[in-house]
């Protein structure tokens, strides 16, 4: 047996019209009626092309026992195939009929009161632009287009503060061709004035920086991170990228947290056995535990939506 880690995100459905001007909000879209459009299609109806393989919706359906929407996605693989081996036999390639695919699957949680969609994420499925995009397919209208818009955490940096260890800052810098080197330093409360001097040196125009504390169990210096996370907040311009492992208290786990484009997750632990696959609804049953606002669950719900209210 073994464990195996999902993350999962939050988003919330929206639509705009194609006459909507850039001063327009999204509006909500209910899901719902795409729901009953898609569960009106066969399966191979509501299969289409997805970067030269094969996308579809499983299934949607409301759980009455968890009092949710889930909704099971597929994408249908026919390249790369692996091959199957014995103890005591050479290893062979899998060989598939011509109407049979390799199945990667993705499971997401439907908020229709708050037009929430909590999504699994799978490297080998669909991720959150092929899940849009689908949707899309489905949808079929030229006047409107489905989009699912990350949710954040309101103020990342103060999250990124109120932490008990940090283990590591990856920072990427913006155009340094665009930046004097002398001006920045003298604004700058941190080391990394120091550092922007210099790469001027190598005369370079881009360059990232990592820090870490490496497998020890120790942390950055607090007072450090805090005046470097004041520099990157009060100064984006300078970095295109900037992210820091820290660990919010002594019983968490270490999480990265992207300073520009934090989006509001999760992870969930599965402990799978040898030669079973992990299936949706095992992920349907951790997600409602996470998300629900019942006795003995996260209730993740109450934080998403004071993130979407702010």
């Amino acid at each position: 047996m073994s464990q195996k880690k999902v993350r999962f995100e939050y988003y919330q459905v929206v639509y705009r019209r194609n006459n909507d001007g850039a001063d327009v909000r999204d509006r909500l879209f209910d899901l719902l009626v795409w729901m009953d459009q898609a569960n009106r299609r066969s399966l191979e109806g509501r299969t289409f092309d997805y970067r030269q393989e094969q996308a579809r919706l499983e299934t949607t359906y409301w759980d009455t026992e968890l009092g949710f929407y889930f909704l099971h996605f597929v994408r249908l693989r026919d390249t790369n195939i692996p091959s199957t081996a014995r103890a005591t036999a050479q290893v062979e390639p899998l060989e598939l009929e011509d109407d049979e695919y390799i199945g990667e699957e993705v499971s997401a949680l439907y908020d229709e009161m708050n037009h929430v969609l909590m999504l699994q994420r799978n490297k080998y499925s669909l991720g959150p632009e092929g899940i849009e995009e689908y949707l899309n397919l489905i949808w079929n209208t030229e006047e409107e287009q489905i989009y699912l818009r990350p949710i954040c955490p309101p103020n990342v940096f103060d999250m990124a503060r109120r932490s008990t260890e940090y283990r590591k800052i990856n920072l990427r810098f913006a155009d340094l061709s665009n930046i004097n080197p002398e001006q920045t330093r003298n604004r700058l409360r941190s080391p990394i004035g120091n550092i922007f001097s210099s790469f001027e040196r190598y005369r370079g125009i881009n360059a990232q920086v990592t820090i870490t504390v490496g497998n020890t169990r120790n942390s950055l210096d607090e007072e450090t991170v805090n005046d470097t996370l004041t520099d990157i907040e009060e100064n984006a311009e300078l970095f295109s990228r900037a992210e820091i492992a820290r660990r919010a208290d002594d019983d968490t786990s270490v999480e990265l947290i992207d300073l520009f484009a934090h989006k509001a997750h999760d992870f969930g632990t599965f402990r799978v056995e040898r030669r079973e696959t992990l299936s949706h609804e095992a992920i349907a049953q951790q997600m409602w535990k996470i998300y629900s606002a019942n006795e003995d669950c996260r209730n993740r719900q109450r934080d998403i939506n004071s993130y979407l209210r702010n």
